[in-house]
């Protein structure tokens, strides 16, 4: 995957969480779009910070080795469960299932634009 996909899938993927705390805060009020906005940032910020990682390892001209990408994967997930272990914490007007459509949305918004090349 080139630097402009890798580029293309995380704004995305921040539009589309971005959209969905939107939809969400007009439809069911503020904690119910500030859920949304937190479970979305959960995946969509971990996300960005590896394709940032990917990028800057394309840029050296010093790939990434196969090990390096299963670990940065590894913990990538390990980040996004963390984070919503202190959403959880921490927000207490949290709304469980706009902060679930918030992570749907990021999550399939990714796997949609990696799927759909053009």
């Amino acid at each position: 995957m080139n630097r402009e996909e890798l580029i293309r899938i995380v704004v995305w993927q921040f539009v589309f969480v971005f959209v969905a705390a939107a939809v969400v805060w007009l439809g069911w009020g503020v904690n119910a779009g500030l859920s949304a906005m937190a479970g979305g940032l959960c995946v969509a910020v971990p996300n960005s910070i590896f394709a940032l990682n990917l990028i800057i390892s394309q840029m050296t001209r010093k790939p990434m080795r196969p090990s390096g990408v299963i670990v940065g994967e590894f913990l990538k997930m390990i980040v996004i469960c963390c984070l919503f272990a202190a959403v959880a914490k921490f927000f207490s007007g949290l709304n469980w299932p706009a902060m679930l459509a918030g992570i749907i949305v990021a999550v399939f918004g990714q796997f949609g634009l990696i799927f759909n090349k053009h």
